[in-house]
């Protein structure tokens, strides 16, 4: 007797399908991650990007990035041919947690002394430390799922947002105070999600082992061009028409965190709850809407027509930040280099385009007699990342790294035998009764549902022998010797 599987079409580690399912699949233990990510996104934007009443703080947050992207090209000089080793990781945490509260101290002094500055300083320290801070989090996240990978760099943004939101309103004295112990924080949440990931048995790093082709090779290239042209629209958008620093009442600012909170809730109920799958065409898409809002009321000249436009300009910042890290992960999630190496090239890139961008603005703002020739070359610029990304690409014949699939709307699910797919709960105790992993449990499950081995490792993002190396190890476990009898001791499992 056979019967249709209804679970058959959801993936556990990506689509739930309901909320109470996804607070049980994505929720439980890593939680913690989430404070630890949202607050290293606060410090970023408490110390770059000013919460009272600018975008940023000018040329000192370039000034701040470039200092940044010196540190990330002497990362990739160094690192080039050799993978990031246990001490290596010790290095970027402790790095990142001195500096960064030192830049902290430095504000401080200047915010109640206010007799010797250490502004520059404060900046260049802030800057080298928050590379440190920042590539602690891709450790994290290189070693989750694609399902959780999107949910935590998404959820954590949100949690910046929030908590931005919160310290606007707060006094500058107040907030420089919390400001110390936010490294140390973010730290200790990066320590506790490790932990959790090696008693949870995952792998050092979740790679998988399909190296993209040749064929894929030019697209992807297409794809970090479009992603630098982007960040230099950013830089030349938010230093629209002279360079000057461009206010924002925090009245605007609370609806431009408010707005991105709503976003992300959304993309990650459309993506994990719903199954909807995420696609970078659409959110590119997304991405440029914002941009040309932006060319466009900058182009108007109507009243509080730039402050509406730096408006568009901070929600296209803060919303790029998804597709940017998203990429950084699966790309070096497929790649033979380390996913590191591959946020230096991809983030540390984009950091100095966005500061090329400012710098224009400021040197050939001034000398043009109108700045409508700079808004022109700005919509040109739109044109061309666009059709990088949005172009069809007849050789590309499976979905790229940084797609999350759909679930087929109108599809009942394989067939698999009647007596052998199993709820969760049984799973999980059967499982516990033999010491299996969270991903041996996952393969049980694969396997109970009539999957072959290469669908398993399809859908589980490894190779087949990574599946067949595991799936050894669960007969070990559970003292059998073929699929049959692992089918049979499951049968025979009352929990």
């Amino acid at each position: 007797m056979r019967k249709r599987s209804q679970q058959a079409d959801t993936d556990p580690d990506l689509h739930t399908g309901s909320f109470a399912d996804f607070k049980a699949v994505f929720l439980p233990g890593l939680s913690i991650a989430f404070f630890g990510m949202g607050l290293m996104r606060l410090w970023y934007q408490y110390n770059f990007y000013n919460l009272h009443f600018s975008a940023d703080y000018g040329y000192v947050t370039v000034g701040a990035n470039i200092v940044r992207v010196g540190v990330i090209a002497l990362l990739l000089f160094l690192s080039y041919r050799t993978r990031f080793s246990h001490g290596a990781h010790s290095i970027f945490v402790w790095s990142g947690l001195v500096l960064m509260t030192l830049s902290g101290v430095f504000y401080l002094v200047d915010l109640f002394f206010g007799t010797v500055t250490f502004e520059v300083a404060r900046f260049v320290v802030g800057g080298m430390g928050l590379v440190g801070g920042e590539i602690i989090w891709v450790f994290f996240l290189q070693r989750l799922k694609p399902g959780e990978a999107f949910l935590y760099a998404a959820g954590g943004l949100a949690l910046s947002c929030f908590l931005s939101l919160v310290a606007g309103y707060l006094s500058a004295e107040v907030v420089g105070i919390l400001n110390l112990f936010i490294p140390a924080l973010s730290v200790i949440a990066y320590w506790q999600s490790m932990a959790i990931l090696d008693k949870r048995g995952d792998p050092a790093v979740a790679k998988c082992d399909t190296v993209y082709t040749d064929r894929y090779r030019p697209y992807i290239l297409q794809l970090v061009i479009a992603f630098f042209l982007y960040a230099l629209l950013l830089g030349l958008a938010l230093g629209y028409p002279d360079g000057r620093i461009r206010e924002l009442s925090q009245t605007v600012r609370s609806v431009h965190q408010l707005l991105v909170i709503a976003c992300i809730v959304f993309a990650v109920w459309w993506v994990l709850v719903r199954g909807r799958g995420f696609r970078l065409s659409t959110y590119w898409g997304f991405e440029n809407a914002i941009m040309i809002a932006c060319i466009g009321f900058l182009m108007s000249g109507w009243p509080g027509s730039q402050e509406i436009g730096t408006f568009f300009a901070t929600n296209a910042i803060t919303c790029f930040y998804i597709p940017l890290v998203f990429f950084i992960y699966l790309i070096g999630r497929h790649s033979r280099r380390d996913t590191a190496l591959v946020y230096g090239i991809v983030y540390g890139g984009s950091l100095l385009a966005m500061s090329i961008g400012r710098i224009i603005v400021y040197v050939v703002g001034p000398t043009l007699d109108h700045s409508l020739w700079l808004l022109i070359c700005m919509a040109f610029v739109v044109l061309i990342e666009m059709v990088l990304v949005l172009r069809p690409q007849p050789q590309i014949t499976q979905p790229l790294a940084y797609e999350l699939k759909a679930l087929p709307r109108h599809s009942s699910g394989p067939l698999v035998e009647e007596g052998v797919a199993r709820d969760h709960g049984t799973l999980d105790s059967f499982g516990e009764a033999f010491g299996l992993s969270a991903l041996e449990v996952d393969i049980v499950r694969l396997i109970a549902q009539g999957r072959s081995r290469g669908v398993i490792a399809k859908q589980l993002s490894y190779s087949e022998n990574t599946v067949r190396n595991y799936t050894r190890n669960i007969y070990r476990k559970v003292g059998v010797h073929s699929k049959q009898d692992l089918l049979d001791a499951l049968d025979r499992f009352d929990g």
